[in-house]
């Protein structure tokens, strides 16, 4: 039972036993602030709620190292992302704050913080998610009670794609007559399949279905920098980044015969068979593709040598292949699976004003079909008014 005793020196010693039957106490110096705190804990205790008091003295920063030792089962690229947001951002901020002492105000108060330097919406979202992995942790674990990193109104700002923000088929072309050889085939696996650049340095020999003409996108192959625990760059295989971006994509004949020359050619050169399961595209040294040096040693140097825009990434010839298969009529959800997306309202907030021209056409196609059923019907040019 719950007990009060005064003590020689004048303060109370309120005596209790938590949820796991162990005795506690704890002093004041007014018997009604031990009374008040013995109810407290007793309603916690009924309630689910209790937290041991020696956690709640624990700091965020205790609590963001032990969530950062639950990382490791992550993707190397992932935990790289979440150690820059960490070590940058929210560290930094909330250094030297109690665990518990962090509510709703202070993470609004971060956002603002966020924004007042300059970040990116995007990049403010990742650092609140950071922020509530770490919350989430120790709310699992009986040191809060709620997640302050949720329920907040972030920016959002995506980009979106408008007719001339990408190269189109002519500008590809024309970048591809620049492109050096042997990867003139991966610019246009890049506008007819739309791989995003970690995918295309993934694809191995084995991932283009000669026979069938089309591409098997399973893998992809990402570069880590050192960071935290890992000490040195390296090249990350894994799969894509979620399951829907796992596909087959059909390929036009001549490009999976431009493939199987350049296999060929590979195949002279260095007088020997070619494996299927090495790398589809290599560098002069034999290694796989480098998704950033991929883009300073071929795809700029092309950008320059074609007279078009060095601000074009490697990633916006994706963009042309979805904006390009808008422009033909495809269908959202079609488009949605090819890119490898798995959420059709992802694409069409990304891609939807594409589709300006488009409703005008379906606008014109229900009126003509409006004629067409008037004239059927023998009532054109008939009004009618209201109350008739």
């Amino acid at each position: 039972m719950p007990s009060i005793e005064k003590q020689p020196n004048g303060k109370y010693r309120a005596r209790y036993r938590d949820p796991n039957n162990r005795q506690r106490s704890k002093n004041f110096s007014r018997k009604i602030d031990a009374q008040h705190f013995l109810s407290t804990m007793e309603t916690d205790s009924l309630r689910g709620e209790w937290i041991d008091p020696r956690l709640r003295r624990q700091t965020f920063e205790e609590w963001s190292d032990l969530w950062w030792q639950t990382t490791t089962k992550l993707r190397p690229t992932t935990r790289r992302g979440y150690w820059g947001l960490l070590t940058r951002h929210v560290l930094p901020y909330f250094s030297g704050q109690r665990i518990v002492d962090v509510g709703h105000i202070e993470v609004e108060q971060f956002i603002a913080h966020c924004l007042a330097k300059g970040l990116s919406p995007k990049y403010v979202r990742q650092n609140i998610s950071v922020l509530s992995l770490i919350f989430g942790l120790a709310v699992k674990n009986g040191v809060r009670r709620d997640n302050p990193a949720k329920g907040h109104d972030l920016p959002s700002q995506q980009r979106r794609i408008q007719q001339g923000d990408v190269p189109d088929m002519d500008e590809i072309q024309h970048l591809v007559e620049h492109v050096k050889d042997p990867y003139k085939p991966a610019v246009w696996l890049f506008a007819f399949a739309g791989l995003r650049p970690a995918e295309l340095c993934g694809l191995r020999v084995r991932s283009i279905d000669f026979l069938n003409r089309n591409v098997h996108i399973t893998e992809t192959l990402l570069p880590v920098h050192a960071f935290a625990d890992v000490p040195h760059r390296s090249q990350v295989e894994g799969p894509p980044k979620t399951e829907a971006g796992i596909r087959i994509i059909p390929l036009p004949v001549w490009l999976v015969e431009d493939l199987a020359l350049m296999l060929a050619v590979r195949s002279d050169e260095q007088n020997r068979e070619i494996d299927p399961l090495e790398p589809l595209f290599i560098t002069q040294t034999g290694l796989p593709l480098h998704r950033d040096r991929f883009r300073q040693s071929v795809i700029r140097p092309a950008l320059r040598a074609a007279g078009l825009s060095e601000t074009i990434r490697t990633y916006d010839l994706r963009h042309s292949h979805a904006s390009m298969l808008f422009q033909e009529g495809a269908n959202p959800l079609a488009v949605t699976q090819r890119m490898g997306q798995s959420d059709p309202a992802v694409t069409l907030r990304i891609y939807g004003h594409l589709f300006e021209d488009a409703q005008k056409e379906l606008t014109e196609k229900l009126d003509q079909r409006r004629q067409a059923s008037t004239s059927h019907s023998g009532k054109e040019g008939q009004v009618f008014r209201l109350g008739e």
